[in-house]
């Protein structure tokens, strides 16, 4: 090949020499310095192509480098757990009460994962220091004194609706919500076979039911009655030697609060809210879809081609959709919940969903920027329970003479009540 080379070289210096000097003769070629400048070329080239791949390696080298330190970090961020440390609490006679309800409950901390629910409340004034409220602006939010922030995740409706509403139904003695709640699952299910859909409801279904059958094995099972029963025994002895000490409002609040934490730890996890909120999305396109005459008037749009099933499937039933006012309707009158949603900045905005006479857990929400928050209405005073106290009384008279009247024109009362429904839909468009 270097031959070649060279007598094609020395073809061409011979040539250019005919074209300068043709009066004189073609100078000899020494076939080795022209070998030799060829090499030399050669190696010109092979070291700036040597160079070039050292470069791109060590930028390779560098990248890899920088993933897997990237990759270091994400799994340290998805191991870390927020340690909240909960301050020794000692009365006068010096008794560290917060180490002994360790003890009774086996718990040294609260640990919990990345917070999808909060597990801290907040004083309701920081939400108008945030949003940066006038006074004449946060007149509404009086009546509330704490909220629980919610990461906003496209499922921030569905996951603060029914952990305010779990987070009551924890701190009762009975279980008759839970027992209303798995018989609302069976009649969704009814109704759900009857729609012939091809949907995940079985599966998710079955999930929310587990939710709820744990909750109730939590209020009577093996476990809590053997706390309870050593948490009586430690009580009945600290009344013997200190009647001044005991502090029973410790010993229920540290019952609950395992409970709570129970609940949150649930709530923080994708892989066990997630089949949940696919059942409570169906929950919201069936309700729809079963009373079509309800709600098909206050959805702009329907059309031959584009029926309210075609809406359900498009706008209720996929993951992190955005939840409006409709749909929330829909889910409250679907689980008899009662519910309330505020908005920051004001304007009156009435009850999504009552349920008169029945004292049931009442949700209630915070909208602000397409986002759903909790907040905790205040205790009522001992002058507002009374009169609420009388209103009850006052509605439960009022109930009876409404079912004396149904049973005497059921066909009259039926016909107004849809008309009233038919209002409320209106107005509530």
């Amino acid at each position: 090949m270097i031959d070649r080379l060279v007598r094609q070289q020395a073809a061409i210096d011979g040539a250019i020499g005919l074209r300068e000097e043709p009066d004189e003769a073609a100078p000899s070629v020494d076939p080795k310095l022209v070998a030799q400048s060829l090499l030399q070329r050669l190696a010109r080239v092979q070291a700036a192509v040597d160079e070039d791949n050292r470069r791109r390696e060590q930028q390779y080298n560098s990248l890899r480098a920088e993933e897997a330190m990237y990759q270091k970090e994400q799994e340290k961020l998805s191991q870390v757990k927020v340690v909240v440390k909960v301050k020794p609490k000692q009365d006068k006679l010096g008794i560290n009460w917060t180490r002994i309800m360790n003890k009774i409950f086996r718990r040294e901390g609260r640990e919990i994962c990345s917070e999808h629910v909060n597990h801290q409340t907040h004083p309701i004034t920081e939400v108008r220091r945030h949003h940066r409220l006038a006074s004449d602006e946060a007149n509404h939010l009086d009546a509330y004194s704490e909220y629980r922030s919610v990461i906003g995740d496209g499922e921030c409706f569905y996951r603060s609706f029914l952990f305010s509403y779990l987070e009551q139904v924890i701190d009762r003695q009975d279980t008759h919500e839970e027992q209303r709640l798995l018989r609302v699952v069976e009649r969704m299910s009814m109704q759900h076979a009857n729609l012939r859909w091809n949907s995940d409801f079985r599966r998710s279904s079955k999930a929310f039911k587990n939710l709820i059958k744990k909750i109730m094995r939590r209020k009577h099972g093996r476990e809590s009655t053997s706390r309870f029963l050593t948490c009586l025994v430690f009580c009945n002895s600290i009344i013997v030697l200190w009647p001044n000490a005991f502090h029973l409002t410790d010993i229920i609040c540290a019952i609950f609060s395992r409970r709570k934490e129970k609940l949150l730890k649930f709530f923080n996890k994708d892989d066990t809210t997630l089949d949940i909120f696919i059942f409570l999305r169906l929950v919201v396109a069936i309700q729809m879809c079963w009373h079509r005459e309800v709600y098909e008037p206050l959805i702009p749009g329907l059309r031959g081609n584009y029926n309210l099933e075609d809406w359900c499937f498009w706008r209720v039933t996929p993951a992190r959709r955005f939840t409006h006012h409709v749909m929330m309707v829909a889910l409250a009158r679907a689980l008899e919940v009662p519910l309330r949603v505020e908005r920051v900045r004001g304007g009156y905005d009435p009850d999504i969903y009552t349920v008169p006479g029945v004292p049931r857990p009442r949700v209630t929400l915070l909208y602000s920027a397409n986002h759903y928050e909790i907040i905790y209405p205040r205790a009522p005073s001992a002058e507002s329970s009374s009169h609420q106290a009388s209103q009850r009384e006052h509605a439960a008279d009022q109930g009876s003479n409404q079912q004396t009247s149904q049973r005497k024109h059921p066909a009259d009362q039926s016909s107004s009540h849809q008309a009233s429904q038919r209002e409320d839909s209106a107005d509530q468009s």
